[in-house]
């Protein structure tokens, strides 16, 4: 890919003449990857992450044009936190937000007066951006990353941005997410066959293929927490309800370091990915999950 920008630690680069890459810096700044699609009349961007509205000034350094529209893949706050700012921006030809209908229902738009107009998607939708850019917005039924999930297709190079329902491995994060959903979510995403990947973090497009290796880690880990959790037996006479009612985060990270003491494939095949200073936290969010929904 050729860089076409490099500035306030956000490299900018060129996958068509209609998409560009924003490579963000998640370790300093919160801020997640981003994308340009770029129209004959505006650009638009994905995501809204803190201290995003500089992308603003950083389309017209670029492309020379307003943003017009801006696709939100949901709403934590790496993604979406710059949001407000967006809201509160002038935009001369306007802007229009589209969002999962999960996500916008969590702010209500109609109780507030903004400039942006909404679009919320349940399902698919299909666009048709200024210089006929063919855009494809859609959302899973159910809880992956998280419950307001949306991925945004862009036919013509044929690159899907998955916010953060793929990421590299040491990125993922779990605290909101349903894992054996998100799991069998991504082997149906896989059957689209796209060309590659805009991850919401990473250094790099992602191949198609990267999907069915994410998904296997994410089974992976599954199985890890599961493996944990059965580690944790207090009392053989409780149900698992009363069982973690009252488990620690000490007693979690007990556990999940007792696992990783042991010589099992699957924890090489973790530590490989995500790294050892990675790896354990992963599964120990994943566990924390699981035993929020024995205790419910």
């Amino acid at each position: 890919m050729e860089k076409v920008y490099e500035g306030n630690l956000v490299e900018v680069f060129k996958i068509t003449d209609r998409l560009y890459f924003r490579r963000a810096n998640l370790p300093i700044r919160s801020q997640c990857n981003s994308a340009f699609i770029v129209g004959d009349n505006g650009i638009a961007v994905v995501d809204a992450p803190p201290g995003g509205i500089e992308m603003v000034e950083e389309t017209e350094k670029i492309f020379g044009k307003p943003i017009t529209a801006l696709f939100l893949t949901h709403g934590h706050g790496d993604h979406a936190g710059g949001l407000e700012d967006f809201l509160n921006w002038n935009f001369p030809q306007g802007l229009t937000i589209y969002c999962s209908q999960r996500f916008l229902e969590t702010f209500s738009p109609a109780e507030h007066t903004y400039e942006a107009n909404f679009v919320g998607v349940d399902g698919i939708l299909q666009i048709v951006f200024s210089g006929g850019v063919e855009i494809e917005l859609f959302t899973a039924r159910d809880i992956m990353h998280s419950k307001w999930d949306m991925f945004i297709r862009i036919p013509g190079p044929d690159v899907f941005c998955t916010g953060d329902t793929v990421v590299e491995f040491q990125s993922a994060y779990f605290h909101s997410a349903d894992i054996s959903s998100w799991i069998s979510n991504l082997r149906v995403l896989s059957d689209r066959r796209g060309k590659y990947i805009l991850a919401g973090h990473g250094q790099e497009l992602f191949p198609w293929s990267y999907i069915n290796e994410f998904t296997t880690y994410l089974e992976k880990l599954q199985h890890a927490a599961n493996a944990c959790k059965e580690l944790y037996r207090p009392d053989p006479t409780l149900t698992e309800k009363e069982r973690f009612a009252d488990v620690s985060t000490g007693e979690i990270k007990k556990l999940v370091n007792a696992f990783f003491s042991e010589d099992r494939n699957d924890i090489q095949y973790i530590e490989e990915r995500a790294g050892k200073e990675h790896a354990q936290r992963e599964v120990r969010m994943i566990l924390w999950a699981l035993i929020r929904s024995f205790i419910r």
